[in-house]
């Protein structure tokens, strides 16, 4: 039996994709970049390294969005419920 104070934990969202494009340096690092969104970039010692950091950058981005009462993108899907 669901306890009907806590929220489901099957919670159907859509997902957030990004499309990261990369390229290596002459000195040898990795640049990963967001075009859609600007100054989304990143540098690491591999390629997954700057990936995960420019994935990072850009959450945060979105979240300091969210905070200043900015509009939610459309790709999240946040659902509410009260107790």
């Amino acid at each position: 039996m669901t306890d009907p104070k806590k929220p489901s934990r099957s919670v159907s969202s859509q997902d957030l994709r990004f499309n990261i494009e990369t390229e290596r340096e002459t000195d040898g690092r990795w640049i990963a970049e967001i075009s859609d969104m600007p100054g989304v970039l990143a540098y690491g010692k591999t390629e997954a390294e700057a990936k995960a950091k420019a994935y990072a950058l850009a959450l945060r981005v979105i979240a300091d969005d969210v905070e200043k009462s900015k509009d939610v993108p459309a790709s999240i899907s946040v659902t509410c419920q009260s107790a």
